[in-house]
């Protein structure tokens, strides 16, 4: 085996949390490596819907806790970013600057847009039904707006990642050795490399619980939560909001314009490839898991036409994805209130809970780190790079809706 490169750094994992985490530590002058097993953002962060929480989704029963205070500041510091501040994110696509907030016409639904209202630091705003926009037509509740921000995840990773390409390795970790001065990591890639790092950071996801295993780390342990994101594709309006019913969002919607490669556009659905597609999360991904595809599909159109009245599903495709949230375990198995970064023994282990807080954290580790002991790297040419991946519905399979 040849020597070992020397590093102050070693990021194991490629999505939102591991790119801006290698952003800042390379900006402040570390050298540090980045190793994925798959391709950039596969997982958690490409199948985000790309929203920049405002703490509107964590305030909801009336009380704003330290989740929701945190994921607005969080949003304050990401619309810097946006704008070129530190981490220059000029060039996200960002979809929208505002979402919407509407209820149903139940009294769970007011007492959810109540909350929503007296908790938020920056608040919702009401709208006259003349000023609407069209796809809300037959809803009977109050509509809002909200400045929430929403991005393409995906553009995000592209932004974060070229800059440092020749600081990224396609492998798999196979060892974790900690050590009195560093980190020993070996990794099977085209070739095998081992790499010295003064600090190891775990930013995997689902994967973390296996890096946690290899190196050995007491006291992390890692819960996860399945969901099932519903998508419908045609010729819709661009939606972006949250239908709300007591304490909880019934759905959220994200949009974006289909575009896949020829053999996909045409899978199972014969619509245009400038289709608009509708990225549906909320309560019904939290159910969904437990139906199978022809109970889900019925349960999931069936909600998102009962929110969304105005706008007709016929001739639309349908599909939907699995997905896991990777996070701290909580004892309850409930989401957890704020992002996790825990450091023992040179290895600091990170789950981010939600994209909002992923430059938070990465800036902390800024704070946090040693001055740098070894020179910039560059990576030998014959080791591959991992590669972006797609959004989900570039590549899923759509059931035509009649």
């Amino acid at each position: 085996m040849s020597e070992p490169i020397l590093i102050d750094v070693l990021i194991v994992g490629g999505g939102a949390a591991g790119l801006f985490a290698l952003h800042a530590l390379r900006g402040a002058g570390a050298s540090v490596l980045l190793v994925e097993n798959n391709s950039l953002g596969f997982g958690q962060t490409t199948s985000s819907q790309g929203i920049l929480h405002a703490g509107v989704k964590y305030s909801l029963g009336g009380l704003a806790g330290d989740d929701a205070k945190e994921a607005a500041e969080a949003a304050h510091q990401w619309i810097q970013l946006l704008d070129g501040a530190n981490a220059d994110l000029r060039n996200v696509r960002v979809l929208t600057r505002q979402c919407y907030l509407w209820r149903t016409s139940t009294l769970l639904g007011a007492a959810g847009m109540l909350g929503a209202k007296l908790a938020l630091k920056t608040k919702p705003k009401a709208i006259a039904s003349i000023d609407r926009p069209s796809w809300l037509d037959g809803v009977g509740g109050e509509v809002l707006t909200l400045g929430e921000t929403v991005i393409d995840p995906r553009s995000l990773l592209r932004e974060l990642s070229t800059p440092h390409a020749h600081a990224m390795l396609k492998g798999n970790v196979t060892s974790i050795t900690p050590r009195t001065s560093d980190v020993e990591v070996e990794i099977e890639s085209s070739r095998r490399v081992r790499v010295r790092a003064r600090h190891v950071i775990l930013t995997a996801g689902i994967g973390n619980q296996d890096m946690v295993g290899l190196s050995h780390t007491p006291n992390v342990s890692m819960q996860q939560r399945p969901l099932r994101q519903a998508m419908i594709r045609g010729a819709l309006p661009l939606v972006f909001g949250h239908c709300i019913d007591g304490a909880k969002t019934r759905i959220t919607v994200t949009s974006d314009v289909f575009a896949a490669p020829d053999d996909v556009k045409n899978a199972g659905h014969a619509s245009a490839a400038n289709d608009v597609v509708w990225h549906v999360g909320g309560q019904i991904a939290e159910d969904g898991p437990r139906m199978g595809d022809k109970e889900f599909l019925e349960y999931a159109t069936g909600e998102i036409c009962r929110c969304i009245p105005g706008v007709s599903l016929k001739e639309c495709g349908f599909a939907s994805y699995d997905v896991t949230r990777a996070e701290p375990h909580t004892g309850d198995g409930k989401r957890p209130p704020t992002g996790f970064c825990r450091t023992q023994d040179r290895i600091t282990t990170i789950w981010p809970v939600k994209l909002v807080l992923a430059p938070k954290i990465a800036a902390q580790l800024v704070k946090d780190m040693e001055p740098s002991t070894h020179p910039q790297i560059t990576l030998p040419m014959d080791l591959p790079r991992p590669e972006l991946a797609p959004r989900p519905w570039e590549t899923a399979r759509w059931s035509a809706l009649v």
